[in-house]
């Protein structure tokens, strides 16, 4: 994959869109629309080309009101897409705001799916306001975490499948990182990633 990037985004030409693709950039053209968003986690190295499955897509937005949410709960129902919680709108959007994670899927599927999340504290609210912005073959566009945040966060988590992320990511990225942001949450996060290649 043939990219450019700049310090707060990434433009691709020759990216072939998988099925997962086409469902974030669907899901994505609705969200978009009521609030901000930064897609986080497993997703991104998928994206850029790692070879592995997932089950979710994870995304912070914004803090909005419970009129937005309901606007945007009714259009994806329009869209042929429902919630895996057993929650009507008032019920999605009070686990909203107490931390919880509310999902959507398109209607007779449960996998793929999109996991929400309001941001909760400062490395989230961070993400938010540095999020990249990636470009793919001038159609879509999205907004992701900054991979200063990304790898630490990975390495942080400390699955197997976490670290072969942070290290994917890094190969790819690594000439590009802000190596002083990225070793500021590696501290903030009490991480390495010395032994995994990760030299900062």
């Amino acid at each position: 994959m043939k990219f450019t990037y700049t310090r707060n985004t990434i433009s691709i030409k020759d990216k072939v869109l998988t099925d997962l693709d086409e469902f974030v950039f669907d899901f994505l053209h609705v969200l978009d629309k009521y609030c901000t968003y930064v897609i986080i986690s497993g997703y991104l190295p998928i994206f850029f080309g790692r070879s592995r499955g997932t089950e979710d897509v994870d995304v912070f937005i914004d803090h909005i009101d419970e009129q937005t949410f309901i606007r945007f709960y009714n259009e994806l129902v329009k869209e042929n897409y429902y919630f895996l919680n057993p929650e009507d709108e008032h019920g999605l959007y009070e686990m909203l705001t107490q931390n919880l994670g509310i999902r959507a899927a398109k209607k007779e599927s449960i996998i793929p799916n999109i996991e929400m999340k309001f941001t909760k504290d400062d490395i989230d609210r961070f993400t938010m306001e540095n999020r990249m912005e990636v470009h793919v073959a001038n159609t879509n566009r999205f907004f992701i975490a900054p991979l200063e945040v990304e790898i630490p966060y990975k390495l942080y988590l400390g699955s197997e499948k976490d670290i072969e992320d942070a290290v994917y990511l890094w190969e790819i990225f690594q000439k590009y990182i802000n190596k002083k942001l990225i070793h500021r949450f590696m501290k903030e996060l009490y991480v390495s990633g010395e032994q995994y290649g990760i030299k900062i």
